[in-house]
């Protein structure tokens, strides 16, 4: 039954009082932190600062974003770079003299505000995407995980080797490819990471600093929260740029980063999974032996990839130099990555 104008009017008068006086509410504006980690390199610093001045937010209400810069260099040698830049956001600049990667994230972590939602990690050799940190925050959305991964596509010098520029060692993760939408099991390192920032810092896990100088600080850390239960999601479309160096566009670089790799197995599998000594002594065995007969198969198939006009046998010695390195390990015999040049040890 129709209802008669007035009545009609008055219901829709009515409707509108109550929609002002209790309006429907927005959704709340996060909070986020941009944690940065820098070692000497200002051009690099500079150009990651510009990008995120030009983050634009569309599937997202606009975050409040607050960076946090944290020099590793024994001078502070930054602090001029970001003095000098007018950022966008709020940055704060702290520094870090111990030497080693682990130090400057965890200095990082503590310097987060209690009210923050979320933190992000990007390195200081990376250039984001304008909608970097709208891809990640609608990705979290839409899964609602703890852990939201992005790729690192490297960029590199002009007149570098096909077979240099196509090795899967400069991409992170090295799996992207088969990695779809959403996809709740991606590796996760700090290149290009969203996470719920009560899962680190005071309240959560930290970084080993055990792992400063050799690196696999970040594999440690995030498969530590995997193994706990946290949710993670792959988000494709959160991408960053990589700036490969000219001296690391190279064969030596990728045997000694493919060497780290490998050195720091050992330890995070011991953390992960050895409860006590024996359990300690068999993964070491398991992956004294498993190293042996891969690096055998992987000498094999380097031979016969010899003979080939293309660089085919590429892989096959970057998988020697990672078992090499799981042996090293596995030995206790120190890969000091992240060691300052001018250290004495």
């Amino acid at each position: 039954m129709d209802l008669p104008e007035t009545a009609l009017a008055e219901s829709t008068q009515t409707l509108t009082i109550m929609q002002t006086e209790h309006p429907i509410p927005e959704p709340r504006q996060s909070s986020l932190a941009v944690c940065i980690c820098t070692f000497m390199r200002p051009d690099g610093l500079q150009r990651l600062l510009a990008g995120l001045d030009l983050q634009t937010f569309s599937g997202v209400r606009q975050p409040r974003v607050h960076i946090i810069v944290v020099d590793n260099s024994a001078t502070g040698s930054a602090a001029a770079t970001c003095e000098a830049h007018p950022s966008r956001w709020p940055l704060q600049y702290l520094h870090e003299p111990r030497p080693g990667i682990s130090h400057a994230r965890n200095r990082a972590l503590a310097a987060v505000a209690s009210d923050t939602d979320f933190i992000a990690m990007i390195d200081d050799d990376e250039v984001p995407a304008p909608d970097w940190l709208d891809q990640l925050l609608s990705a979290q959305a839409r899964s609602n995980a703890d852990i939201v991964v992005g790729p690192a596509t490297p960029i590199f010098p002009p007149q570098t080797p096909q077979w240099i520029a196509g090795s899967s060692i400069f991409m992170k993760p090295e799996n992207w490819a088969s990695l779809r939408e959403l996809d709740p099991d991606p590796p996760a390192a700090t290149c290009n990471v969203l996470v719920r920032a009560g899962l680190l810092g005071p309240s959560g896990l930290s970084f080993d600093p055990a792992l400063a100088l050799s690196g696999g600080e970040d594999k440690l850390l995030f498969q530590s929260l995997k193994l706990s239960g946290c949710r993670f999601a792959w988000a494709a479309a959160a991408r960053v740029d990589e700036w490969i160096p000219v001296e690391r566009a190279n064969f030596t670089y990728m045997w000694r980063e493919s060497f780290r790799r490998g050195s720091v197995k050992y330890f995070v599998k011991r953390r992960l999974k050895s409860r006590s000594l024996l359990g300690t002594v068999r993964i070491g065995l398991r992956l004294l032996l498993k190293s042996l007969v891969l690096i055998a198969w992987y000498l094999a198939r380097l031979l016969v990839s010899l003979g080939q006009k293309s660089r085919a046998w590429v892989p096959h010695a970057l998988g020697v130099a990672d078992n090499l390195g799981t042996i090293a390990g596995v030995l206790h015999i120190p890969n000091r990555h992240y060691r300052p040049k001018d250290a004495a040890c």
